[in-house]
């Protein structure tokens, strides 16, 4: 059984849909100063992101010798600026409203370990067009939608009515909810964790 190093409500969602068995074990890394330190080796965020999913896959590993660790990370990216969850509702707000009419791309990492080593990673960029939304279609949206948003490093579920705030959409839904799919069935198949 896989390992999935993560908390992620969607992620194990996405798993357990397409049939793969997984345990969760989230782990606890400090993102800040990962990101920090990428930053200053100047690192894109693309490259960020999966060093922030090797770290977690890292820490799991001891935990689960000899077994597959996943892990995954995902970052936003509104012209190298990174945008991280938001810790309030203003917060949330306050990034929508930033992100409107502007593409942004969500930089999304995964990683396959096992006894200490990684054994596969792949990561993807889809790009997102926010449209330009009205006040009040912002301020019905983050009443209905709450503080779940806080969960969603660009404050919004494509999966839920989220996808009304975006004119264009490049790149899988998978990929955008932190878990390319494809690539990592491949990958499971692979290595015999599923059936060929």
């Amino acid at each position: 059984m896989l390992i999935l190093a993560s908390g992620s409500a969607i992620r194990r969602q996405l798993l357990q849909e397409a049939g793969v068995p997984i345990t969760t074990h989230p782990v606890a890394v400090d993102e800040d100063a990962l990101r920090q330190h990428a930053e200053q080796e100047g690192l894109s965020l693309r490259e960020t992101a999966l060093i922030l999913a090797r770290a977690k896959a890292r820490a799991a590993s001891s935990a689960f010798p000899h077994r597959y660790i996943l892990a995954a990370d995902q970052l936003l990216d509104l012209e190298g600026t990174a945008f991280a969850k938001a810790r309030t509702m203003e917060e949330a707000r306050s990034h929508l409203l930033t992100l409107r009419g502007k593409t942004h791309a969500l930089h999304t990492a995964l990683t396959l370990w096992k006894d200490g080593q990684e054994s596969w990673a792949h990561s993807e960029s889809p790009r997102l067009t926010m449209r330009s939304f009205s006040p009040a279609f912002l301020d019905a949206y983050l009443h209905k939608e709450g503080t779940a948003l806080l969960a969603c490093v660009g404050c919004y579920r494509i999966e839920g009515v989220g996808i009304q705030l975006f004119h264009l959409i490049e790149g899988g839904h998978d990929a955008i909810a932190g878990l390319p799919l494809l690539p990592l069935l491949h990958a499971l198949r692979e290595r015999k964790i599923l059936p060929s």
